[in-house]
């Protein structure tokens, strides 16, 4: 029979903060460091970053990286295929982390340096920052940059 009350057999859940775990990893969290980061953010060709992603281990930086269509107006198919691209290092390790994206074609120097905020709402700057080694974040879904190209420029992209 139907009751309006859930009964005995629900357990009840306490809100967020309030459970003794949920304040035992707040207070966890707080006492980890985070680094300070710097970001760039440039548009780059798949095969480019795939140079400069095997230079990770050796020069300390990490990327996050989101797939850009084979419509966007930088980028196509096989080796046209690009990516935005964030970029993240410290400040001590500049020097070495442009040197290694010149090295593999990327001009890296060209993008601005923006500091990553410490108590950003990003889930990839967070989880970089409390990071100790170098992460490759990669999204799974594909994005279009900018205003849609025409029928015309898309006719001649893909020779129709």
């Amino acid at each position: 029979m139907w009751r309006p009350d859930p009964g005995p057999c629900v357990a009840e859940v306490a809100d967020w903060g309030e459970h003794p775990d949920d304040v035992e990893y707040l207070r966890e969290l707080k006492g980890m460091s985070k680094r300070i980061m710097k970001r760039r953010e440039l548009i780059v060709k798949n095969t480019d970053l795939e140079k400069v992603a095997k230079k990770q281990g050796k020069v300390s930086f990490s990327v996050a990286c989101w797939a850009l269509s084979e419509y966007s107006r930088s980028s196509g198919l096989g080796d046209n295929a690009a990516s935005i691209v964030h970029v993240f290092y410290e400040s001590k390790d500049e020097r070495k982390v442009l040197n290694a994206f010149a090295s593999a074609g990327i001009e890296l120097e060209a993008a601005e340096a923006v500091p990553v905020e410490p108590d950003t709402s990003l889930h990839h700057e967070q989880e970089i920052m409390y990071s100790k080694e170098s992460l490759f974040i990669q999204d799974d879904y594909v994005y279009e940059e900018g205003p849609p190209m025409s029928t015309d420029e898309l006719k001649k992209r893909f020779g129709m």
